[in-house]
């Protein structure tokens, strides 16, 4: 019984071993926040970006005047404009940029 009770205890580790995600599968995993932004006019310009909801700051690489930011959800993001702006975004949202700038930098969290 002892035999068996040991035996089945390193299989249920080894299994345990090999279910978890490689670190770098799990990276590769990383909710990405789905964010638009718009320009002014009748026919704005759009970009998007996905960014990864880590915390970690990423650039914004567009010069584009931006007048409002949209995210699909399921993080806080704030964006950082030239001018100074600093724009925060709670959930599924758009959020007027004031004034319209060229954004240059964010982060975001998961909720």
């Amino acid at each position: 019984m002892k035999t068996f009770t040991i035996s089945a205890a390193l299989a249920l580790l080894a299994a345990l071993g090999q279910a978890a995600p490689a670190p770098s599968q799990a990276k590769g995993r990383q909710f990405e926040v789905q964010l638009t932004f718009t320009g002014a006019g009748p026919n704005p310009p759009i970009f998007t970006l996905a960014e990864p909801a880590d915390g970690s700051i990423f650039e914004v690489d567009n010069a584009l005047s931006v007048s409002t930011i949209t995210s699909a959800g399921g993080a806080v993001c704030t964006i950082y404009g030239a001018d100074g702006s600093a724009t925060t975004i709670v959930g599924s949202q758009t959020v007027n940029v004031g004034p319209p700038q060229t954004q240059v930098s964010g982060a975001c969290s998961a909720f």
